[in-house]
């Protein structure tokens, strides 16, 4: 099955080299695509293949969902029947990464994948124990029967580095384009409701952890409960509590067992911090525009869809 690898990109750093390194393998057979939004530094982008597609966006018009779909409508013209959705600052961990991804979808196991993400070397205890806790290292399939049981880990799905078949894709309505976030979750959810089947492959590994700041926490988990006050009935069983005080419990004792006691205050900080901002973005309604830029890390979602909100 004819796949196309597409990728978000916006002022290309040192990962954007180290993914071309990669990926340069691929370039024969996959036909990557890349949508930029207008980077001022494009230095990287000359390293590239001469060949290789790089569709320019404005920043302003930049969606999570809108400019994917743009890349699978792109990649529709190139007649690709697997769409592979890559972030730029995922690094493939092996050379069978792709083939590990897609696998299942050409089997006709799952009609979606998405891949397994590693810490970058250096990353904080803390943020090692996210990339384990959300990424464990079994496979698991999933169906609309285990919503009830997973509640919103049924859902859970990344764009980091994941595929779709692309006529599946299209039949449910692509990624949505009025979310601020989490394109890849409810497309996860159209996917389960629809009948059909994901699944998580442990065996394709990515790098990829962020160690953010506590404000940077903040703004994540504002929008994060921003995208869960919007989301409606596509998303009914996805019970976010359960999940969350279940990671802070894990978490501490991953802290412990690692002999750095001395975290548990900074486990507890940002538990509070995640939490009070979630709450804050489910009542999204109740604040002006100013304070919901303000407080939000994807500011323009607020501008792009003013007149809905």
């Amino acid at each position: 099955m004819k796949r196309s690898i597409i990728i978000p990109i916006l002022n290309p750093d040192s990962y954007v080299e180290q993914l071309l390194l990669k990926m340069q393998r691929v370039y024969e057979s996959e036909n990557p695509i890349f949508l930029d939004s207008s980077s001022k530094n494009r230095s990287l982008l000359d390293l590239m293949p001469r060949d290789t597609m790089i569709h320019k966006i404005e920043r302003k018009d930049f969606n999570h969902g809108a400019t994917r779909n743009l890349g699978a409508r792109l990649a529709a013209e190139q007649s690709a029947e697997i769409l592979v959705f890559m972030t730029q600052d995922a690094l493939p961990a092996n050379e069978r990464w792709l083939e590990e991804l897609t696998a299942p979808i050409v089997s006709g196991e799952s009609v979606a994948t998405f891949a397994r993400q590693l810490p970058r070397p250096g990353a904080s205890l803390l943020e090692q124990f996210s990339r384990y806790f959300n990424y464990p290292e079994s496979s698991r399939l999933r169906s609309q029967s285990d919503i009830e049981r997973l509640g919103v880990k049924a859902f859970f799905f990344s764009n980091v580095c994941s595929a779709v078949r692309a006529d599946v894709f299209w039949e449910v309505g692509g990624f949505p384009e009025d979310v601020i976030m989490n394109e890849d979750m409810t497309l996860a959810a159209k996917l389960l409701r629809a009948g059909h089947t994901i699944k998580y492959v442990a065996e394709s590994e990515v790098i990829h952890s962020h160690d953010y700041t506590l404000k940077q926490q903040f703004r994540r988990n504002f929008d994060v409960g921003a995208f869960f006050a919007d989301a409606g009935t596509l998303l009914a069983g996805a019970h976010v509590g359960s999940e969350g005080l279940r990671f802070v419990r894990e978490q501490m004792r991953y802290v412990l067992q690692h002999g750095r006691a001395e975290l548990l205050g900074l486990v507890v900080l940002e538990a509070a911090t995640k939490f009070t901002a979630f709450q804050l973005g489910k009542r999204h309604a109740l604040l002006p525009l100013r304070v919901k830029k303000k407080l939000s890390m994807h500011s323009y979602h607020w501008d792009q869809h003013r007149e809905t909100l």
